[in-house]
């Protein structure tokens, strides 16, 4: 058959062919609103969540820009949750296409560009979603209509490959009209203005809602989780119940937002819509008793936002060791850093500090790590490290190892590498039935049962012959200068351009280290930095304890970092 012919003898085919087509993408999304909606309208009273700006109307092609520097890496050119960075993610990157979004505030449960813009604004705590509320408005705006773009896309190419397995041609003016009335945000939220005052009568009325609403089965008899484990998102993903304990949800503390969770639920989780099932009041009593398990600061302890780090200028020369006065005369910032693979730990409370003497930047970091990791001898052990991330210019890269033409400044700790590694130092002592090769007929270090390291004949230690610093045991540095252009590129530094020096301390269940660095260094060696620059910084913790390694880590935005 033709695969290009129209439809002279049946026009009743086109019409089928389009029903058929919007019920692969949007029967369930649709109609699933449209059958819980109340029998009543609201009360006029409610509180509507506003529309943003249009996004329509942003030229497409800005937004394409903009989503291909920041978002594709995550969620892939076309949108599909498969960018290259998504592997070292969970949960993984939302995919466009499905037309699922977990915040959305609309009755038939598809994101309007008020919501797309709100995720953009504060970003989902509990995911590696990020806050772009550094962005312009028209530039967030531009994201969001192209986001848009990409749900509507893939859409549209599913309904094209059906019709091609069908060998009919598609009309183009009646797909577009299809695929707007399958993707449209419809019906915003209201919320009735004569809800029950929050107190401790609410909270009780609320628990018995919680327990009598089925709530438990996921989130336990206390709200901590621990209902059931096993679950799965519509895409086949893992996931597990929210523990309101913690007291983060991926769509903030707002009441609000948690009453558009509860009634609408969130597509494409197992988190179901109560709508039918609860009335209002008995909504706002829910949220109160949720909110009631749980420290309201300890959201802000997961949101990030972009703060401004001083490097405040010493009239003298820094001292080798820096002295408390100092580092207090510099003031400490707050960094929030997230898990890419997400768990439930103990916030690290990360603070930053830094100086600089116009010949000298030091950056100190100091975190709560209740195990010292320094050693990786066992394939099951992992290392604490610590990372500082720069770039100076604009616009910034995507803040996972910047792009081939954004290339980023790695500053790199890690618990091992002060001075000799202890895992050669130790080895002995810690480690005492481990076996290590060694020649009768050559000497041996120290009286050792071992080796010294340096004394090891090179051709069996290939890294440390192929050069690779980190496998060099006489090596000496303390600290480690890296660039990466996109993911894949990080590289070490060699030798003669190895800048950064290191020092560390692990007391009372922190760790403080000290990254330091000249200001002048050649290109081969970094980012050259004078006083008065203001350039992009973010940072990087891993949790030995925590099997951290690799892209498994927890990160921050970026910030900015002035040197006075």
């Amino acid at each position: 058959m033709d695969a290009t012919r129209t439809f002279p003898q049946w026009p009743g085919r086109r019409w089928l062919l389009l029903v058929a087509l919007t019920l692969v993408f949007a029967v369930s999304l649709f109609f699933a609103g449209r059958m819980l909606l109340p029998s009543k309208q609201p009360p006029s009273s409610g509180e509507l969540i506003e529309a943003a700006p249009p996004a329509a109307d942003i030229h497409p092609a800005k937004g394409k820009e903009l989503y291909s520097n920041y978002c594709l890496p995550c969620h892939g050119e076309k949108g599909g949750g498969d960018g290259p960075a998504s592997r070292f993610l969970y949960p993984k990157p939302r995919n466009f296409g499905e037309g699922k979004f977990r915040i959305v505030t609309s009755a038939n449960r598809m994101p309007s560009d008020q919501d797309l813009l709100y995720v953009l604004n504060r970003g989902m705590p509990g995911s590696a979603m990020f806050p772009f509320s550094h962005l312009s408005e028209s530039d967030r705006l531009a994201l969001v209509g192209y986001v848009q773009f990409l749900m509507r896309a893939a859409y549209e190419e599913r309904a094209r490959q059906l019709a091609a397995e069908k060998e009919e041609e598609v009309d183009a003016e009646e797909l577009a009209e299809s695929i707007d009335r399958a993707t449209r945000a419809e019906g915003a939220l209201t919320i009735p203005g004569d809800l029950p005052p929050p107190g401790v009568e609410a909270v009780a009325r609320g628990r018995e809602v919680y327990r009598k609403g089925g709530c438990t089965s996921c989130h336990g008899d206390t709200g901590k989780g621990d209902g059931a484990q096993k679950q799965f998102n519509d895409d086949g993903t893992p996931t597990r119940p929210r523990d309101f304990g913690l007291g983060y949800f991926k769509g903030g503390r707002d009441f609000q937002q948690l009453y558009a969770r509860i009634l609408l639920g969130m597509p494409g989780s197992p988190m179901p819509s109560s709508r039918g099932n609860l009335t209002p009041a008995e909504t706002s009593d829910l949220i109160q008793f949720v909110l009631s398990l749980s420290d309201p600061a300890a959201q802000a302890k997961v949101e990030h936002k972009r703060a401004q780090i001083t490097a405040r200028r010493t009239p003298t020369s820094l001292a080798d060791e820096i002295s408390e006065d100092e580092w207090r005369s510099a003031g400490e910032i707050p960094i929030v850093v997230s898990p890419l693979w997400w768990r439930d730990g103990a916030e690290v409370d990360l603070r930053v500090q830094a100086l600089h003497d116009g010949q000298a930047l030091a950056v100190r970091l100091t975190w709560l790590d209740k195990t010292r990791n320094q050693t990786a001898v066992r394939p099951q052990e992992f290392e604490d490290m610590a990372a500082v991330q720069l770039f100076k210019g604009s616009p910034e890269p995507f803040l996972g190892m910047g792009a081939s033409a954004q290339a980023v400044d790695v500053w790199h700790w890690r618990a091992g590498w002060q001075g000799k590694p202890v895992a050669y130092a130790d080895v002995d002592t810690t480690y005492p039935a481990m076996g290590v090769d060694w020649y009768p007929f050559e000497q041996r270090g120290n009286g050792s049962r071992l080796h010294a390291p340096e004394r090891q004949p090179r051709e069996y230690a290939s890294a440390w012959a192929a050069g690779n610093l980190r496998s060099d045991p006489t090596a000496t540095f303390t600290g480690s200068s890296l660039q990466a252009k996109g993911f894949g590129t990080l590289t070490m530094r060699p030798r003669v351009s190895q800048q950064v020096r290191a020092t560390s301390a692990w007391k009372d269940d922190h760790w403080t280290v000290i990254l330091r660095r000249p200001l002048q260094v050649s290109p081969d060696a970094g980012i050259p930095l004078v006083p008065g620059d203001k350039v992009s910084i973010a940072f990087a913790i891993w949790n030995g304890a925590a099997g951290d390694r690799n892209g498994q880590k927890l990160v921050s935005i970026w910030h900015d970092l002035l040197l006075e």
